[in-house]
């Protein structure tokens, strides 16, 4: 799979939430032209006042990109899939219009991807892809796994606040003997690697998503329930024990799936004190009262802790914990 014989890879990132314009503003700082695929108020917002970013407290700037929805934007040769797991099902119908044979599809998400089994038989993960149709959407080969270390969020005007290092790492889906992961992502390395977006190229990236995804499961629900910080759920002694039991948990999850996470416990310890005051994802999205990735942070890993027969008590503790108080947002949201 190559890109097209073009000077400049056509790219979009579908999704224009803080995760999705941050990445848009890196590419545009690297004298691209992406497009920010979005809709109804957030891609009238984008139109109207343009994208702005603000770092580590300084002024915000304003970057020029071109905000469009999916029929707008056309066939692209890089796609980064900027939307929460649960979304990217009922997005189909705009990724089709993204999306060709050669396209690159790089998914931008949290927790268990759907392509986590891809390659590997017709397993799917039912939490993330309850119906199937992602796996038979998306073909391994045309899929870039990525995992996102860095801290963003969007201001109550739109724009992207980023803070604290910043690092993406990619590697291939599939897992196929005769699949050499060099020379496929050798057009994807050529098209970012003179982007300012801090991309690091492995060879199995299973590896680190495991990193993320016992991060992720060890602060988010916790991050609701407790109303805490990433600084203080990785520093405050009344909070430290949960955190570093579900990374056990997590750890030796990844172990019985033949894994062995990038980082060991000490080195994922040590990330997250020094992520500092940040308000995790899933406590943004239950502060605004919106839905949270549950499915894809959480349920998606008992599920596999589950079909290998591995308890993780302090995790499903936490996580029926969070899940009860994002029911009462479902009331709060959906009143009688």
């Amino acid at each position: 799979m190559t890109l097209p014989d073009e000077t400049t890879p056509r790219i979009a990132i579908l999704g224009a939430g803080a995760v999705g314009s941050l990445v848009a503003a890196r590419l545009v700082q690297s004298g691209l032209a992406p497009s920010l695929v979005a809709r109804g108020a957030r891609l009238e917002q984008l139109r109207a006042k343009g994208l702005w970013l603000r770092e580590n407290g300084a002024e915000p700037i304003h970057l020029p990109v071109r905000a469009a929805s999916a029929s707008e934007a056309g066939a692209q040769d890089i796609v980064f899939l900027a939307l929460k797991a649960h979304a990217i099902e009922p997005a189909l119908p705009d990724i089709a219009r993204l999306v060709t044979p050669t396209t690159f599809v790089v998914p931008l998400i949290n927790g268990v991807p759907w392509w986590y089994f891809q390659g590997d038989g017709a397993r799917t993960v039912r939490a993330v892809d309850p119906h199937g149709a992602l796996a038979r959407f998306f073909a391994p080969s045309r899929l870039v796994g990525a995992v996102l270390f860095l801290t963003a969020s969007l201001d109550d005007d739109g724009a992207v606040l980023a803070s604290g290092p910043e690092r993406i790492v990619m590697g291939t889906v599939s897992t196929a003997t005769d699949t050499d992961p060099s020379a496929t992502l050798a057009p994807l390395r050529s098209a970012l690697g003179a982007t300012s977006l801090a991309v690091r190229f492995v060879d199995e990236v299973r590896r680190d998503l495991w990193s993320k995804i016992a991060l992720n499961l060890a602060t988010n629900p916790l991050s609701v329930v407790a109303q805490a910080t990433l600084a203080e759920q990785f520093n405050d002694p009344a909070l430290v024990p949960t955190v570093t039991a579900v990374l056990r948990e997590t750890i030796a999850l990844a172990r019985r799936l033949g894994v062995e996470p990038r980082y060991d416990l000490d080195e994922m310890l040590a990330i997250g004190r020094a992520a500092g005051p940040f308000r995790t994802s899933m406590a943004q999205d239950h502060a605004r009262g919106a839905p949270l990735e549950l499915d894809a942070i959480a349920r998606s890993v008992l599920e596999l802790a589950e079909t290998h027969e591995l308890p993780m008590p302090t995790a499903r503790t936490v996580t029926e914990i969070c899940s009860f108080l994002d029911g009462r947002s479902d009331t709060a949201r959906d009143p009688v």
